[in-house]
């Protein structure tokens, strides 16, 4: 049914983001339309792992943001009225090498003085708190006890379930065709279900966000790789107390260097006992779902060799969203300049532990016409962009020692 509505405020993009977005706008007393291409979760936000964690914060200006975000998790399942399956849990990030060890330095330092307890330990107590971990080639860990994770789908529908009470009116399989724009000022969208107005327009839109600057003649500096990840059958004997990384990235080349799967290990287990494995990471514009034949062995790979025990792990499932990165690690977050009323929340690098606070920075941007809550600015969309320090930033190495499992 064609549909033409006026909102107070329209959001684009219904992932965790875009959902936290609503329920803040709504909650502020906005009349909000959340609109969405497909359905509620179907990009990045949907095949996301849930960590509420600072291993790849960007750590020149990010942090603020993400400690504001990181704290609302201890209260947010009583704010939301349901269970968003968190659980604080550790993070242990293994390294393979005395460089790695020494990368590794400022950045612990750094988070700890923030308030995010960082240590290093030796193999042998890597081995204390995992004993499933493989001490062959392993120098050591980076340890954080007060880490997190939630469930992803349960956190964007809390967040849209609230939105929901308070008013929000959400439209899914609902597809941007075009911005509208009316003497340098946004005024609406034209979609496929009919055109909506409003004086103020939200793009959470993750790897959508660079098509969409297309639309209006702005090139964002947003860049898509396609992630990918698996799931195990479950485990009754065998128990994974902390959420494990690694520092070392594996190359697996498809058909040439030029489309290799670029690994570093992820791995949690799932209070059910399942094991959750990414990540596998093919460069590229791509906006699509599909897997690799290639992802699947190269997270094999990486986690049975720190992982031996998964060798004959089943496979039960794999799947694959298309992601984003800045070349600073940092957000697009806030107002587009010369477009009055057009505001970006896109290009979290861990969009699910700052979700929380993105919510409250558009809000405020919306209600007040600035955020007093952090300093935004390092995150404007149009910023010039410089290589960013994080631990993604390790020099990749290619490796097949491993077997897959059978």
């Amino acid at each position: 049914m064609k549909t033409t509505n006026t909102f107070d405020v329209i959001i684009v993009g219904a992932g965790v983001v875009g959902c936290s977005i609503a329920y803040h706008l709504t909650k502020a007393g906005y009349s909000v339309a959340l609109i969405e291409q497909k359905h509620v979760g179907s990009g990045a936000s949907g095949a996301n792992f849930g960590m509420v964690q600072s291993n790849d914060v960007e750590i020149k200006h990010s942090i603020p943001m993400v400690l504001k975000s990181y704290k609302r998790f201890d209260t947010l399942e009583d704010e939301l009225g349901m269970s968003i399956g968190f659980r604080r849990i550790a993070s242990l990030r293994l390294l393979s090498s005395e460089s790695q060890w020494m990368n590794s330095i400022e950045r612990a330092s750094i988070l700890s003085k923030a308030g995010i307890p960082y240590e290093f330990i030796p193999p042998e107590r890597v081995i204390e708190i995992e004993p499933a971990v493989s001490p062959d080639g392993l120098f050591g860990a980076t340890y954080a006890s007060y880490q997190g994770q939630a469930n992803p789908f349960l956190l964007m529908w809390a967040f849209l379930r609230k939105a929901n009470q308070q008013g929000l009116s959400l439209h899914t399989y609902t597809e941007v065709r075009k911005l509208l724009i009316q003497s340098g000022r946004i005024i609406g969208v034209e979609t496929n279900q009919g055109t909506f107005y409003s004086g103020s327009i939200v793009l959470a839109t993750a790897a959508w966000t660079r098509k969409l600057g297309e639309m209006i003649a702005h090139n964002w500096n947003i860049h898509t790789f396609r992630a990918s990840a698996m799931v195990t059958e479950r485990f009754s004997d065998l128990q994974i107390n902390s959420i494990v990384t690694s520092a070392d990235h594996i190359e697996m080349e498809i058909n040439g260097p030029e489309d290799a799967e670029l690994t570093v290990m992820v791995l949690s287990q799932t209070p059910e006992g399942n094991f959750l494995i990414a990540q596998a990471d093919r460069p590229g514009e791509v906006l699509d779902g599909k897997i690799s034949h290639v992802a699947p062995k190269a997270m094999s790979t990486i986690a049975i060799r720190f992982f031996p025990v998964l060798r004959k792990a089943k496979i039960i499932r794999t799947w694959t969203a298309p992601t984003t990165y800045t070349e600073d690690g940092m957000p697009l977050l806030g107002p587009v300049d010369d477009l009055k009323g057009l505001i970006l929340a896109a290009s979290f690098r861990s969009a699910i532990v700052n979700s929380p606070i993105a919510g409250e920075i558009v809000t405020q941007l919306i209600d007040k016409g600035y955020c007093d809550l952090i300093d935004i600015s390092p995150f404007a969309p149009e910023r010039t962009m410089t290589q960013a320090d994080t631990v993604y930033r390790v020099k990749s190495s290619k490796s097949d020692e491993n077997e897959m499992p059978d």
